[in-house]
């Protein structure tokens, strides 16, 4: 297999790596937040709005996390080389 392929491979998954972190971290800001409501620790508004970007945020880190895994899988099972580094012509 030729070294770009291994190397676009391995950026890929890097980047899925890098957004397990920001889903992980967005699950705990929920959790965070959702503890901080219910103990009384910040006002119902305050709570109400925090907790809805918590979530805004959660929903769009699993999105991007499951963007980047389908990438990953087409790369490394079909071959398909992603729009993003057929743009580039190179591997970053």
């Amino acid at each position: 297999m030729p070294s770009d392929s291994i190397e676009l491979r391995g950026k890929w998954r890097n980047r899925l790596a890098d957004a397990k972190l920001r889903l992980d971290f967005a699950r705990s800001f929920v959790k965070e937040v959702t503890a901080d409501y219910a103990s009384g620790a910040m006002p119902a508004s305050d709570g109400g709005f925090a907790y809805r970007r918590a979530i805004r945020a959660e929903r769009q880190a699993l999105a991007e996390f499951i963007r980047i895994a389908e990438i990953l899988k087409n790369l490394t099972i079909y071959g398909t080389i992603p729009d993003e580094d057929l743009d580039r012509g190179q591997p970053d």
